[in-house]
């Protein structure tokens, strides 16, 4: 039997945010500052670039595990794919999930939910904002922040 989507939102993008971030800029919190800046309520966020720290977890029931990566100088770790979502949390202020493929200067993969990314030497941004209002609050069956309508 098919599973039934919890909520259902239909919409189109009302507008495309694009930012290029600099070397110390914090990720999640650029992006966030930048919602709030210009109102964006909900959206998706797209990434690419580089990061000289990257703080990565993977939620393991009650926890984060967590893995920390930092660069040495002339070194970057790769930032090939970020993926995120934009609601508001419980207090109304911009709320970002990102997850990320990073490549390490090794080039092996690391991945997960991103907790903490250092921008270095840049980063690009592209936030699809939605027309819409989307809400993080705590779900208490799976004790994290989800999204609903």
């Amino acid at each position: 039997m098919p599973r039934v989507p919890a909520f259902e939102v239909a919409t189109y993008p009302s507008s495309v945010v694009v930012l290029r971030l600099r070397p110390g800029e914090e990720l999640l919190e650029s992006v966030s500052q930048a919602a709030s800046k210009l109102g964006v309520r909900s959206g998706l966020v797209i990434a690419i670039g580089g990061l000289r720290r990257a703080e990565v977890g993977v939620f393991k029931g009650r926890e984060y595990d967590v893995a920390v990566y930092e660069a040495k100088e002339g070194e970057t770790i790769e930032l090939t794919s970020a993926l995120g979502s934009i609601a508001v949390d419980e207090s109304g202020k911009p709320s970002v999930h990102m997850h990320v493929t990073i490549s390490l200067p090794d080039h092996r993969p690391a991945s997960g939910h991103l907790l903490r990314g250092i921008v270095g030497p840049l980063a690009e941004v592209f936030i699809v904002s939605l027309d819409v209002t989307l809400k993080r609050v705590l779900d208490p069956s799976i004790g994290l922040p989800a999204l609903s309508a």
